[in-house]
């Protein structure tokens, strides 16, 4: 048997997963600035939990979900995003008593789909939430976050932020009807897989990356047609705030997000350093999607976005902080290497020992890996108490005693 990982799965290891902890500790830094707190969830939850909210007819349900039966022959699922088992947490634990609740998470996310660049069956993903306050001010705060985190880790891409708002319930069944008239109307033009989708899904299509059906989705009518005032208030609240942060947008009114619980405001971030699978960050309201799950009618809104994606576009993370090889050439003069270890833990040194009673491949792998000091022991240091510390940048060497190691090795 060859050994491999499962299709659609990837290790994380070197430079990736010092881009993994690069992202994690960032989105740890600015949750606590933007005062979130933390959850973690099961990767695991019953299935109904995502059947009714992420639509019934939806890709995500129809074809990706990981979904099993357990000894009980109960229906569990891998969870294949994170608001709804964050709104089920909340639910369960009570924590939606006081409001606005403000949550984050990150961990692994499932789904069965056709492995791409930058699209994993096992991926990692960050999400943001916020439950209970329908104010355009959690929008554009959600929106800034992402903008400040995207900024941190991707300081030289260009990200485009294309915004939309897809109303309220009423506004977006009115517009589900004309699509489907629309697109009923035009079904020759479709590809076999919109066509599938007019009258079970219409608003998908619109998320076609097929030339043709876009072709024929840049004709349909708009959503814009279709907003109430109100919700066209609470647009351009959100389009005045983001201007006067400088934050650049894009209206796109064909955007409708991948899952049907969206509704009012939804938003991607987007580069074009990726092909078609643009978007890095993506997110938007879904205001009764908390009542469906059997919680209280209160609004919410919150953001996904993928760590493999923003991976892919990072530059490798530069360790810059020194670590001290060490060099022993017989085993008789450990009792002077356990001294020196001794010490470099209490003064927290970074050290390395390739355990190997050998200068000569010591020495070699300290250059491969364009190491600055090393540190050797040798009878003639042994025998009078010293080390030799070697700067292999300079090329010049100290006889030293162990207190003085720290002096020489900031010189």
């Amino acid at each position: 048997m060859k050994l491999r990982p499962v299709r659609g799965t990837h290790d994380l290891y070197g430079n990736n997963i010092k881009k993994y902890n690069n992202i994690f500790e960032t989105v740890s830094e600015f949750a606590k600035l933007f005062s979130f707190s933390e959850i973690q969830t099961p990767i695991f939850e019953f299935s109904n939990l995502f059947l009714k909210p992420l639509g019934e007819q939806s890709d995500v349900v129809l074809k990706e979900m990981y979904t099993f039966k357990d000894r009980n022959d109960e229906l569990l699922t891998l969870r294949p995003e994170y608001t709804t088992p964050m709104i089920r947490s909340a639910l369960t634990n009570n924590l939606m008593d006081d409001l606005p609740l403000k949550v984050y998470g990150i961990g692994p996310m499932f789904r069965r789909e056709r492995p791409q660049k930058g699209r994993y069956r096992q991926f990692n993903q960050i999400n943001f939430e916020v439950f209970g306050s329908n104010n355009f001010m959690v929008d554009l705060e959600l929106i800034i976050l992402a903008y400040e985190i995207l900024k941190k880790l991707l300081p030289s891409k260009n990200l485009i932020l294309n915004l939309n708002s897809l109303g309220t319930s009423q506004n977006l069944i009115d517009y589900k009807d004309k699509l489907k008239k629309f697109f009923n109307d035009n079904k020759s033009k479709l590809s076999q897989e919109s066509y599938e989708k007019i009258n079970s899904n219409p608003l998908r299509i619109l998320d076609s990356k097929q030339e043709t059906d876009i072709a024929l989705s840049n004709k349909a009518p708009s959503i814009n047609e279709f907003l109430s005032i109100e919700t066209k208030n609470h647009f351009e609240e959100l389009k005045r705030g983001l201007e006067y942060h400088n934050i650049k947008y894009t209206e796109n009114h064909k955007l409708v997000r991948g899952l049907d619980y969206y509704c009012s405001t939804v938003f991607e971030f987007k580069t074009n350093n990726l092909g078609s699978q643009d978007t890095i960050l993506g997110g938007g309201r879904y205001d009764g999607l908390i009542k469906t799950l059997g919680g209280p009618d209160i609004p919410g809104i919150g953001w996904a976005a993928g760590i493999e994606r923003i991976s892919m576009l990072m530059n490798n993370i530069k360790d810059n902080s020194k670590i001290l090889h060490i060099a022993i050439n017989d085993e008789k003069f450990k009792n002077h290497l356990l001294k020196l270890i001794k010490n470099l833990k209490e003064n927290n040194i970074k050290f390395y020992w390739n355990y190997k009673y050998n200068l000569k491949k010591s020495l070699q792998k300290a250059n491969r890996e364009k190491i600055t000091n090393i540190i050797i022991i040798g009878e003639n240091e042994y025998n009078n108490d010293f080390y030799t510390l070697k700067k292999l940048d300079k090329g010049n060497q100290f006889e030293i005693k162990l207190n003085d190691l720290n002096k020489y090795l900031n010189d």
